[in-house]
């Protein structure tokens, strides 16, 4: 089969069991917002400019939250190397990027809508990738009372974005919140928020945005402040 794209946008989505596609792979892309991926083990968010593999024969589930942009893509397991046995996230270069953006921005929502070209391209960038450290799993499910929190980040991340922002909507305490995001992703929030805001940044970064608006789009009161913290997190990451 081809390399099938359908591009999904301002829709919720929650799959009630788990499935598997014995034929295809899938590759899951972020516009903007959040999808959840989850396997009978663990749950994994996939944010802004993230890219999940899930190969064939590997049961899933997916939950879309609301107001998410995402590109969907399958393909037979001999058209593109075999990443992982497992679920996993992949790494995405500035033409990968920037190709998914002008798929979104002309709302190419189907495979026959994209020029042959532009989809050889594409099929050529996606099995030059390779196996992406994925910061954002959880064991089990991720807990509802979250989700608030976390669609609001993704849809529009801010350094600045507070706990105490959702403590009425969420029905606890920021104390009590941030003790939930440490146990689902052994993490606290401000650790969650930076890294969630700087993969914005990577991936506005690579659509050529200039640093003074990414800086600016992202909370932050200085180029200056932004550049430091952006510039750690590549180094840390080696990227």
């Amino acid at each position: 089969m081809p390399l099938y794209h359908h591009l999904r946008t301002d829709v919720k989505v929650a799959e009630n069991s788990f499935h598997q596609h014995d034929d295809k792979v899938q590759l899951v892309y972020i516009h903007s917002g959040c999808c959840i991926i989850s396997s009978r083990s663990d749950s994994t968010l996939a944010v802004n400019g993230q890219l999940l593999w899930i190969p064939a024969g590997v049961e899933h589930r997916l939950e879309v939250l609301k107001s998410t942009t995402f590109s969907v893509l399958f393909s037979a397991p001999n058209e593109l190397p075999m990443f992982s046995n497992n679920m996993c996230g992949l790494t995405v270069n500035g033409l990968f990027v920037s190709l998914m953006e002008y798929i979104n921005e002309i709302e190419l929502t189907e495979v026959d809508d994209i020029p042959a070209h532009y989809l050889a391209v594409l099929k050529d960038q996606i099995s030059q990738l390779s196996i992406k450290e994925q910061g954002y799993k959880a064991t089990g499910e991720i807990d509802r009372r979250l989700l608030p929190v976390i669609q609001s980040l993704t849809l529009k991340p801010d350094i600045k974005l507070s706990l105490e922002d959702f403590t009425e909507s969420c029905g606890a305490s920021t104390r009590t919140l941030n003790r939930m995001f440490q146990k689902c992703f052994e993490q606290p929030f401000r650790s969650l928020r930076l890294q969630i805001v700087m993969e914005k940044a990577l991936q506005l970064n690579r659509q050529g945005i200039p640093h003074t608006e990414v800086a600016l789009e992202l909370g932050y009161n200085s180029l200056s402040a932004f550049s430091t913290v952006f510039n750690k997190y590549l180094r840390d990451k080696k990227i």
